[in-house]
Order: C-alpha cells, then structure tokens, then sequence
C-alpha cells in the first residue's frame, strides 16, 4: 500500500481522497509516485532560460532601429541609366555580353 504525502489534515499531494489512505508529513516515507512527482515539481528551481514575448522582441527591434544612425543620402541626381552605367564601367573587363536590343561597345 502507498503511503501518501499530506502537508495538512485534510489535503493529499496526488489528489486522491478517501478515508483509507495512509498519509505522512515525512518526505523520506513517501512512497506515491504522483506525491514524489509533486514534491520534485516543487523543488525544482523556476526555468530563467524563457524565450522573449513578441512584444519584447518587437521592442528590442524598436529600439535598435532608433539608435542607429540614419544612412548618408545617396547622390539623387545620378539617373537610373548614369547609375548602370557607371556600374557596368567598374565590372572587370570589357568582355559582358549584350542584355538588350540596342547595339553594345564591347563584348
């Protein structure tokens, strides 16, 4: 027969109920696997490894893009077409094939 663990009169670990159950306020005597897995759960220390709340992490998110700092503008009166140009002019060698229909300097 098990013997229950019961901190007062009137309530066991387990949560079982009867008249018949023989119950001990001594935790070396327990031999109830429900009442051992409920006098670990209360030993066992509180889990600080939790991972943050959305609203933490969102946050965290609002606060890092605040204090970076803004990036320098980019010169805006470079055109679309003066920007490709001059960044085909820094690709290494003059051997790129043609991407359009218009007629090309190099291949």
């Amino acid at each position: 027969m098990a013997i229950h663990f019961s901190p007062s009169s009137n309530t066991i670990a387990c949560g079982r109920s009867g008249a018949s159950l023989s119950t001990t306020e001594d935790q070396a005597q327990v031999s109830c696997k429900l009442c051992l897995r409920s006098l670990d759960k209360a030993a066992a220390p509180v889990a600080t490894n939790r991972t943050p709340t959305l609203a933490e992490l969102r946050a965290a998110a609002r606060a890092a893009k605040a204090s970076t700092p803004a990036k320098p503008a980019e010169q805006s009166a470079l055109s679309v077409k003066a920007a490709w140009q001059q960044k085909l002019e820094q690709l290494p060698g003059r051997n790129r094939l043609p991407r359009g229909a218009a007629r090309q300097n190099f291949v």
